[in-house]
């Protein structure tokens, strides 16, 4: 059996509560005996291990993992964790190295960055007490993490490079795990790249697809003999907002190289950045709230509720993101930030272009 994790950040109130307790698993303990039922755990390393805990200067952020996190998610029965996401580079190739070292002594292999973008989509095999061989791949659509400037980089979800990658992995192992940093943040449906993505993995021989990013917990879906989660939310942080509060993880049951079934396990983040399993009337709603969500992407409503939400926020979840990067790396930032315009943005643009013209259109007939 395969347990995946949302993300896992170590930042803020967080640290300062590992910190007083003197306790590096303080977020896991109410859950750890739960995330030990499985054969292989895997998670979302969000936040760079570093000892300098000084950001880049472009970096408009500042997200750390104080050391002896790789041996605590050792200890704790992580097997392997993703490291291609945006927060990578907060601290530089410094916390990249520190990171990469600290795991490697943890004896805790990860996917997701490299010295190239050949190096990063290298696969990570992993097997499990039972004998099946777990093969992983990790992506990222993050600009930060694929700026060419930088010593480390991670490596775009092409789905050419995709298939390819699981299709040349696939002979090798029982069970390929494909896992992209992507999407929308706080967004509780998939962007349709996102599930375009999962197809072709799936399709191509993956038999479980993750996704992290989002901060807020998405739905499933299953797809031939295999699954996607598209995300997980944060599942041990610091608290943000109530949406990030609400979490899970997911128990996947294979049967060769199909998935035979799975279990969603609602969790929930305590004020003290402690997560626990949700019971009662939480556990009941955070499960319907994620049933929801996954029937809508089942009979096909996901992509315009994504749109709808992404275009309602767009001001406050992009725009003023830009401005941050203009304000923190300057124009240079901001043309890298161009640069990594996709599909995705152009359909982000044309619907509020399209929303606003119908809405005057609407106005001029009522007039």
């Amino acid at each position: 059996m395969l347990t995946v994790t949302g993300d896992l950040m170590f930042h803020g109130p967080m640290a300062e509560y590992m910190r007083a307790n003197n306790d590096p698993l303080w977020g896991f303990r109410p859950v750890s005996a739960a995330l030990l039922e499985g054969d292989v755990l895997f998670g979302n390393l969000e936040t760079p291990i570093s000892r300098l805990r000084r950001n880049e200067p472009d970096a408009p952020d500042k997200y750390f993992s104080p050391p002896g996190t790789g041996k605590a998610l050792k200890r704790l029965g992580y097997n392997i964790v993703n490291l291609g996401h945006n927060h990578i580079y907060d601290f530089g190739a410094e916390g990249v190295e520190t990171t990469i070292r600290e795991l490697g002594e943890a004896g805790l292999p990860y996917i997701g960055i490299g010295r190239n973008a050949d190096e990063a989509a290298r696969p990570v095999i992993v097997e499990s007490p039972t004998g099946l061989r777990f093969g992983f791949l990790g992506y990222t659509t993050a600009s930060t993490a694929l700026d060419s400037k930088h010593a480390y980089v991670a490596c775009f979800p092409d789905l050419e490079r995709v298939a390819e990658n699981v299709a040349n992995l696939k002979s090798r192992v029982g069970a390929v795990v494909v896992s992209c940093h992507t999407g929308s943040q706080y967004n509780p449906y998939p962007a349709p790249e996102t599930r375009a993505l999962a197809r072709t993995a799936i399709e191509s021989g993956a038999s479980v697809f993750v996704a992290h990013h989002a901060h807020a917990p998405q739905g499933w879906e299953r797809i031939g003999g295999g699954i996607a989660f598209y995300c997980l939310s944060d599942f041990v942080a610091p608290v943000q907002n109530e949406q990030t509060r609400r979490t899970y993880f997911a128990r996947i049951h294979l049967k060769g190289d199909e998935v035979s079934g799975h279990e969603v396990v609602p969790c929930y983040i305590t004020d003290d950045c402690r997560t626990i399993l949700a019971e009662g009337d939480l556990r009941e709603e955070i499960a319907l709230h994620i049933e929801d969500i996954s029937r809508a992407i089942v009979q096909g409503e996901s992509d315009d509720l994504h749109f709808e939400i992404a275009r309602g926020r767009f001001f406050s979840q992009y725009v003023r993101s830009w401005i941050e990067e203009l304000r923190v790396g300057g124009l240079k930032a901001m043309i890298r930030k161009v640069r990594s315009f996709r599909a995705y943005h152009l359909q982000l643009a044309w619907r509020i272009v399209a929303g606003r013209l119908l809405r005057g259109r609407r106005k001029r007939d009522r007039s």
